[in-house]
Order: C-alpha cells, then sequence, then structure tokens
C-alpha cells in the first residue's frame, strides 16, 4: 500500500503484521547486527514484494529457504519478475544519499542481478521508500569499487530516480541487456569448501564476508549447500550433509523408495510424451532408465502436485545423456503460474531456468561425466526444494 505519494518514487507503508513476520526471521540470525540487516531486508522484501505483485503476479523472492543464512552475512535480497532478478539494498539510514552494493550482489555470477533498487527503512514510521535504481551494467561500468569493505557505490545524482522509468523499461524492454559480463570464480573441492567452512563459521570472525580473498569467498556463497553449512556452523548447529541421488547407481537397479516408475507417477499422456523417439514412435524410450519423484510443494487447494522426472541414457563408462522435465501429477496436466525451475551445476551456478508461463521448457537435455554433481531447484510461491545428482 503507498501511503504518500511522490510520483517518482514508491512509499510503501509496512503493517504490524510483516513487522511481526520480520522480527520473527530476524530471529534465526546469530549476533545483534545480523539480526537487525535481517529485520530491514525482511521488512523491505515484504512491502517491495506486495507493491509489485499489484502488476505481476509471479513476483517471488529468491533463495527463500536461503535468506537468514544471505541475512548473517551480507545485506540485500533478490526476487525475481520472471527471468529479470532484481537486488533490493535496505538501509535504516536517515540520509539516504547513495546506493551501495555488497559485491557478492555484483561479482557471483549466480547472485548478480539485473536492477538493483535504492530502499530507505523506516520501521518507527512503519514505511519503505524506493527511491531510486541502476542496473548491472553500470554499477561496473561508472560505479565507485571500494575494496576495504568490498561495495560497489553510486551517489544519488548517478541512479535513475524515477522508478516509473523502471517499470517502462520492464514492461517494453523486458529481455533489454542489463548485466556485463563477469569473470567466472574458481571451482572448490569439498574439501577445501569444508575448511573454508570450519574457518569462517567461528562466530568470533565478525566480517566472514572480509576475512579471506574474494575469489574463494565468492565461490563458497555460489554453492547453496555450502552457504547453508556456513550459516550452521556459525549458529553452532550440527549440518547435515544433503542427501545425493548418485544416477550410476541407477543402472545397477538401485533405487531409493520415493524414486519411483513413471507410469505409478505420471499421467498416461505424459508418460507417452516422454517416451516418444525422435522418429514418433511411443513404443521406444529417449532414455534407457527413467524414474519420477513426487515433489513436497503443498499444492494448491482444487490443483494437482508435481513430479520431477529423471531420464538417463549411458553414452560410455564415464558418461551419461540425461533429461529431466517438471510436471503435473494429476490428469489434467496445467501448470501453476508460480512454478519456476532452474539447474545448477557443482558449484551452484545456474546454467538453466523456466518458469510455468513457458511450460514447453520446463525441461531440461545434457551430457554429464561420471562424477560430476549438479542440482535441481524447484520453486513455488515463497517454497523451494533442491534435489542433488551426481552423474
Amino acid at each position: 500500500m503507498v501511503i504518500f505519494a511522490d510520483p517518482k518514487e514508491w512509499w510503501l507503508e509496512v503493517s504490524p503484521s510483516m513487522q511481526a513476520e520480520a522480527v520473527q526471521q530476524s530471529q534465526l540470525c546469530r549476533s545483534i547486527a545480523s539480526r537487525q540487516r535481517a529485520y530491514l531486508n525482511a521488512l523491505c522484501l515484504q512491502a517491495v514484494l506486495e507493491w509489485i505483485r499489484a502488476d505481476v503476479t509471479a513476483a517471488a523472492p529468491w533463495l527463500t529457504s536461503l535468506l537468514p543464512a544471505i541475512w548473517d552475512v551480507v545485506n540485500g535480497t533478490t526476487m525475481m519478475l520472471g527471468a529479470i532478478r532484481l537486488v533490493l539494498l535496505p538501509t535504516d539510514a536517515i540520509d539516504a544519499s547513495e546506493l551501495e552494493v555488497p559485491q557478492e550482489w555484483v561479482d557471483c555470477p549466480s547472485w548478480a542481478g539485473d536492477y538493483y533498487l535504492a530502499a530507505q527503512v523506516n520501521p518507527e514510521a512503519s514505511w519503505v521508500r524506493v527511491w531510486g535504481y541502476t542496473t548491472h551494467q553500470e554499477l561496473k561500468a561508472i560505479g565507485h569499487y571500494d575494496s576495504i569493505d568490498r561495495t560497489y557505490s553510486l551517489a544519488a545524482e548517478q541512479l535513475t530516480l524515477d522508478l516509473n522509468a523502471f517499470w517502462a523499461t520492464y514492461q517494453l524492454c523486458g529481455t533489454a541487456q542489463t548485466r556485463q559480463a563477469i569473470a567466472p570464480l574458481p571451482e572448490l573441492s569439498d574439501m577445501q569448501a569444508d575448511h573454508l567452512i570450519q574457518r569462517l563459521g567461528d562466530p568470533a570472525i565478525v566480517f566472514p564476508r572480509l576475512a579471506v580473498p574474494f575469489s574463494l569467498w565468492g565461490a563458497l556463497l555460489s554453492r547453496s549447500g555450502w552457504l547453508q553449512a556456513l550459516y550452521l556452523q556459525r549458529c553452532g548447529i550440527e549440518r547435515t550433509r544433503p542427501a545425493i541421488v548418485r544416477l550410476s547407481d541407477w543402472l545397477q537397479g538401485q533405487f531409493t523408495e520415493v524414486w519411483q516408475t513413471v507410469d505409478a507417477v505420471l499421467p498416461t499422456q505424459v508418460v507417452m510424451a516422454w517416451r516418444s523417439s525422435e522418429s514418433g514412435s511411443e513404443d521406444v524410450p529417449v532414455y534407457a532408465i527413467n524414474r519420477a519423484k513426487v515433489l513436497a510443494l503443498a499444492p494448491t487447494e482444487g490443483k494437482d502436485g508435481f513430479a520431477l522426472l529423471i531420464g538417463i541414457t549411458p553414452i560410455d563408462s564415464t558418461q551419461m545423456n540425461l533429461g529431466l522435465h517438471v510436471c503435473p501429477v494429476g490428469q489434467q496436466a496445467t501448470f501453476l503460474p508460480e512454478i519456476r525451475v532452474r539447474l545448477l551445476d557443482g558449484a551452484g551456478t545456474e546454467v538453466g531456468q523456466a518458469s510455468a508461463t513457458m511450460p514447453e521448457t520446463i525441461q531440461f537435455q545434457f551430457s554429464g561425466q561420471v562424477g560430476e554433481q549438479f542440482s535441481v531447484e524447484v520453486a513455488m510461491g515463497d517454497r523451494t526444494l533442491t534435489e542433488f545428482f551426481e552423474v
């Protein structure tokens, strides 16, 4: 809800329920500073998300399950407008005269945004003010980089201060180039990552993001499992490694109970389409082995649930062809508009994404080397599930 008007800015009301929820979210962070950071980010995210959803109903927060881990170490939060990523940078400073962006949101390929919005949060007066924005390209081209605190900044006069221009650009030029090319980060081994997690997980290190070179820090954050492990370590919570589905075991006929035959899970028309070869035959499977898992995303009342379908065919002793598909399990075979799917490589870097606005693209085909890892992230609304695989 807009509470008073500068037509070029967004002045958004913060309701008591938003404040209560933000307080609850902030308690998931460990230190006083990180709890305050989480509180401001949660308020900003809720207010802006409510405002944007009035025009873009599919708008959704990104990496919802990781927000406490993110806010524990760095300021900022993101939301997706389809394929467009917005990064919100809130501050409670009285004099909001510049936009300051932590390097993570600029130079981590899997975190970088398209647009960066400057926001001022006043919890006592119950409002959020979004007053300017820029793009990734502009941050890299004209932003001031501070190597001490690892931030990019732009003064107010360097930002676009008319938020109406943002809407016009989004609606008319949604595919416009907004990002500058980013140098890839190094790939860490599990041993290197574990060493960094043990070292930076010491809560006595107040600013873990500044305690090691950015290349290592960025590589650690780029894989969601490592970021979560770091958060748990800093909170003193014993961490468990995510279950990894080893697809090579399937070649030996070894399946866990949750991975069922496709006929037992999927509608007949989906099974027939999946099994149709390029020649049009419905009797020859494209993949040698096909399995499906029903996803524990709570379906909306009156709608069907969803399943993740994986198919594999060995090329030789070291490679496989793989296919994955996310589809409804009910006979109506209709997608909810908020379903989003991301394919991530072993370093947690996004290599593909799709949404239910493009149902024919919610599938991926690729090849992998034995031992190579990847993950599939499926999100609906504010719920996200990630499945981890090893070829």
